[in-house]
């Protein structure tokens, strides 16, 4: 249980979902009232903090799963869109719901904090990666430490 909590793949997995729940609990709690500015940044900051969680892997040093987490993230703001906003707008306009509903602002705020969260979490992640990870395999070790790679010279 110890191992599987300390995988970076797990805390990947966890900020992405806690992302999508922070949307989608922007979306339960403004459905029937009208938004408000603050409750807007504190859904934003919520999502912000998912991709926080979901980054923390790939800053960390080590081989960092930045495949697995832009993987992740693209296919929570694609499949949000995809499954959720697009199908949403659909039955909100079958319904004739009326467009200066609160309905639509959530649907459309929860969406919309959750792509620039994302974007932000890709675009961190990408910076981030770039300065971490192991080293190449030809770049020589430390001094007096044997490279097996050159024949037992100490890289120096």
């Amino acid at each position: 249980m110890r191992q599987f909590l300390a995988s970076r793949s797990m805390w990947v997995a966890a900020g992405n979902a806690g992302t999508l729940l922070g949307a989608l609990a922007g979306l339960v709690s403004y459905w029937s009232r009208p938004l408000s500015f603050a409750g807007c940044a504190v859904v934003a900051l919520v999502c912000l903090a998912g991709q926080a969680v979901a980054v923390m892997p790939v800053a960390w040093p080590g081989r960092a799963p930045s495949d697995l987490h832009q993987t992740l993230t693209v296919a929570t703001v694609c499949g949000s869109w995809i499954f959720g906003v697009f199908p949403g707008t659909g039955l909100l306009v079958l319904f004739d719901v009326d467009v200066d509903s609160p309905p639509w602002a959530a649907l459309f705020f929860s969406g919309t904090a959750l792509m620039p969260a994302c974007v932000a979490g890709l675009i961190t992640a990408t910076a981030v990666s770039n300065g971490t990870g192991t080293p190449p395999l030809d770049a020589p070790g430390p001094p007096g430490v044997l490279d097996e790679g050159t024949g037992g010279s100490d890289g120096g």
